[in-house]
């Protein structure tokens, strides 16, 4: 019994050295194993040929070594010294101011600017807003959201579920006895044997009940999921954004080279939007293009609105038959 709590007192030894040694380093242990707070219940079941056991217990793990890592502390933040002033600059040299510039032809007048009016912002603002939400719901994103959701939370529920361990074994011994007697003083007998063992384990890993390792990959692709959302959000306001800009700048520099190839800018941008849209934008450019510039054909780069068809000439009624003689 001594030798016994010897080895548990050796044992104890060891470990409180090994949690001293931790602690005293500066840089944190790597765990040689992933360690879980685990519930394992056990059951086995042996038979032999002159005997019958069965035996249950219940066992629980606690990850100690976890306690034995040293903490990081923060270093406290130190203010960097205020550097010198630096030595007043001389001035510079005085120099030349440049000629003005005279303009090319006092008759050629300069290109007028677009000017953007409050309701057109607000149209705009609106269109892009409905067209964001309608390439995001074509893209997916609310699905993908709640597939990682589902992820997240059946990662944690696995917790319920436990591993379960089944082992089954035969074995056959020969044992000799000594059994004297008064007549045969050195009798020996001999026993022969055969059993089984069934063995049965369930192991339930509660600590993924509040996390589980699993989710460290879900947020990461949450996070992707997040950056692509966004830069399909960016993508649509700034092709409309461009399609705006494409069809003032084209309207702006009518009758130059410049104007032809922001007009196929434009036609550029409309398809684009209408792709990633799925044909929303397109089904809808008739009242965008009259609530940003007044008439529909505006979306396409026409800056001016067609005319009204010309009205049909009067006719002089005809005299019936019946009134002429």
């Amino acid at each position: 019994m001594g030798s016994f709590w010897g080895r548990v007192g050796l044992v104890l030894g060891v470990w409180c050295s090994v949690a001293a040694a931790a602690q005293a380093q500066s840089l944190p242990l790597v765990p040689l194993a992933d360690r879980h707070f685990e519930v394992a219940l056990h059951a086995r079941s042996q038979r032999a040929s002159a005997r019958a056991e069965q035996a249950a217990w219940l066992s629980v793990s606690l990850p100690l070594d976890q306690l034995a890592l040293p903490r990081v502390a923060e270093a406290p933040l130190v203010p960097a010294p205020a550097a010198p002033p630096p030595p007043p600059a001389s001035p510079p040299p005085a120099s030349k101011a440049p000629p003005p510039v005279a303009s090319a032809s006092p008759n050629v007048a300069p290109a007028p600017e677009p000017v953007v009016t409050l309701q057109q912002l607000r149209a705009l603002a609106e269109f892009s807003r409905r067209a964001t939400v309608v390439a995001l719901s074509v893209a997916g994103a609310a699905s993908e959201r709640r597939r990682l959701d589902s992820l997240s939370g059946r990662a944690r529920s696995s917790a319920l579920l436990p591993e379960l361990r089944l082992r089954a074994s035969r074995n056959t011994d020969r044992a000799l006895r000594f059994a004297p007697t008064t007549d045969d003083p050195y009798r020996i007998t001999q026993a022969d044997g055969a059993g089984t063992v069934l063995e049965a384990s369930a192991t339930f890993r509660l600590d993924r009940l509040l996390f589980a390792r699993e989710e460290m990959l879900v947020e990461r692709l949450r996070l992707q999921a997040a950056e692509a959302r966004t830069k399909l959000e960016a993508r649509v306001q700034a092709a409309l954004l461009g399609l705006f800009r494409a069809r003032e700048l084209s309207c702006a520099r009518e009758g130059d080279d410049q104007a032809a190839r922001e007009a196929l800018r434009v036609l550029e941008l409309f398809t684009e939007v209408d792709d990633l849209t799925a044909g929303w934008f397109s089904d809808r450019a008739e009242s965008f293009g009259r609530a940003v510039w007044g008439f529909p054909e505006a979306v396409l780069g026409v800056c001016r609105p067609p005319e009204p068809p010309p009205a049909a000439p009067g006719t002089k009624p005809v005299a019936s038959l019946e009134n002429s003689e």
